[in-house]
């Protein structure tokens, strides 16, 4: 809509301009053929017409030095016109003249400046009393050198001028009303457009097949810590971290027309951020655009590389565990095989002493020898019992370690690839 008020402000300057600097061309030829003798007239006609043509030239120097150009649009300039066609119609022959042409231009001139139809028509009415005024004025002074045919015929002509210019005009008006209504559709359908971006809970960048940002929402703004006027224009590569695979990934894009990757983001700050970008591609007027949308993973991918960490440290752990496992069954059993041997020497003499191979027991000898015989087996089972609890949790580990295999390898999502 601002485009079309532009416009037609340029037609109403540049209609101007010419009128300005045309009224300076006809003054002086009309003043060098009336000097020469050219013109019939008196010296109070041209001096009345030089007054008129000068005033109107200074108002047209003032609106554009002022800048004020709805000046032009009004009915003083208008009226200014007027009369300076009356004049020169006058000056140049009265009702014999061809200058009565001057009030078609004048007809012509005004659609510049208003599309209303009823505003022609007054403007038609307006001319045609003008040159019949001109007529009647010298039909009471000296008579009229036409026939009446004739001046009827031109100013019928003036009015069917003005009424092709209206009819015009009414055209116009109505195409540019369709025009004006089209752009307010427009702009609220880009209003829609860009409320719908803005409420996007997720960065979207838009950018042509040469890379550069056409559109972007707040997010991607104040993603990328850039004003949203700065980031248009900028190619989308500028904030991706170049591997080396990019050319192939974009390449592989423009074939396929849509992907989705993970990327490397560098904001202005030069923060970095593990994103997941999808792309879509679609035509405009002719060329095509990508719709890239950006979802931060920086914190699941944080995740992944602590949990990636945690399981090597606890395979470590795990390592050194079993290894201090070994060494403990190691042990055991090397006191178990030390121990038992000497036990079992021990535990013979003892029922040899019981039986009373090596002589006769009295009560307090067979006693204290039943009571060493029972420390033996206690000894026997404390071992016994130790080696079966160290079996037992070096089983129960294997198993724990069998089920958390599968667990641990499945911990970390698999890479996202195009």
């Amino acid at each position: 809509m601002k485009k079309l008020e532009s416009s037609n402000l340029s037609l109403t300057l540049l209609v101007e301009r010419v009128g300005l600097w045309a009224r300076y061309l006809v003054y002086v030829v009309m003043s060098t053929a009336f000097f020469l003798g050219f013109v019939t007239g008196n010296i109070r006609d041209f001096i009345v017409l030089t007054v008129v043509v000068l005033l109107h030239n200074t108002f047209a120097h003032s609106v554009f030095l002022l800048k004020r150009y709805s000046a032009f649009s009004g009915k003083l300039n208008f009226f200014i016109y007027l009369a300076e066609a009356t004049l020169i119609t006058h000056f140049s022959g009265r009702e014999s003249s061809d200058a009565y042409i001057a009030f078609h231009l004048l007809l012509i001139g005004l659609s510049a400046h208003t599309r209303r139809a009823r505003t022609t028509a007054l403007a038609t009415f307006l001319c045609m009393v003008a040159y019949s005024g001109v007529v009647v004025l010298e039909w009471y002074r000296i008579g009229l050198a036409l026939p009446w045919g004739v001046i009827l015929f031109k100013t019928l002509s003036i009015g069917i001028c003005g009424w092709l210019v209206a009819q015009l005009m009414q055209r116009f008006g109505s195409i540019e009303a369709t025009v004006r209504r089209q752009a307010e559709d427009l702009a609220a359908s880009e209003n829609m457009l860009r409320t719908i971006l803005d409420c996007a809970g997720e960065p979207i960048l838009v950018f042509d097949d040469q890379e550069f940002i056409t559109e972007a929402n707040d997010q991607a703004a104040a993603f990328l810590a850039v004003a949203r006027e700065k980031l248009l224009g900028n190619r989308i590569r500028a904030y991706l971290f170049d591997d080396g695979t990019l050319p192939h990934k974009f390449a592989s894009l423009r074939a396929r027309g849509e992907a989705q990757t993970e990327e490397v983001v560098v904001d202005a700050h030069g923060e970095e951020r593990s994103v997941d970008i999808v792309y879509r591609s679609f035509m405009r007027e002719g060329k095509r655009y990508y719709v890239a949308l950006l979802h931060d993973i920086t914190d699941r991918k944080n995740l992944q590389e602590t949990t990636r960490l945690a399981n090597q440290r606890l395979e470590r752990l795990n390592a050194e565990l079993r290894q201090i496992d070994r060494m403990k069954g190691d042990f055991l059993a090397s006191i178990s095989q030390n121990l038992r041997s000497p036990l079992s020497a021990v535990s013979g003499f003892v029922e040899m002493l019981l039986e009373e191979e090596l002589g006769e027991l009295n009560p307090d000898q067979r006693k204290a020898l039943q009571t060493c015989r029972r420390g033996i087996i206690r000894a026997f089972k404390l071992v016994d019992e130790a080696l079966d609890l160290h079996r037992l949790e070096t089983k129960r580990a294997q198993n724990r370690s069998d089920s958390a295999a599968p667990a641990e390898s499945g911990s970390v999502p698999p890479h996202i690839m195009p």
